[in-house]
């Protein structure tokens, strides 16, 4: 490994450290507000809807809804209903991976 690429990997590994540090830090030692927790709270469920919601509507780079040539959109809805009856991630992911994976081996 060149001392090159050792000084890139540094200089990431700090430039990903130093966000999650400093909020630490300034925020340590003082009382936060609960309406800032309650809206903090929302941020991973919104950023997770956000890159679901994108991969699942993008198809073949294009804006689709129609799942007849959007092959991702049935085996989402499949995905919806086994998450809200079985509440249980491990079902959600297999019948995802499977619907998935049946759709495009299919079409």
């Amino acid at each position: 490994m060149s001392r090159e690429q050792l000084y890139l990997i540094l200089g990431m590994a700090v430039v990903t450290y130093l966000p999650r540090m400093f909020p630490m830090l300034l925020l340590s030692n003082r009382e936060i507000p609960p309406k800032f927790v309650k809206w903090m709270s929302f941020i991973p469920v919104s950023i997770f809807s956000a890159l679901i919601c994108s991969d699942i509507f993008f198809w073949q780079g294009a804006f689709s809804i129609n799942p007849v040539t959007n092959l991702k959109l049935l085996p989402a809805v499949l995905v919806l209903f086994v998450a809200y009856w079985t509440k249980n991630i491990m079902w959600s992911i297999l019948f995802g991976v499977a619907g998935i994976s049946l759709m495009v081996s299919l079409f």
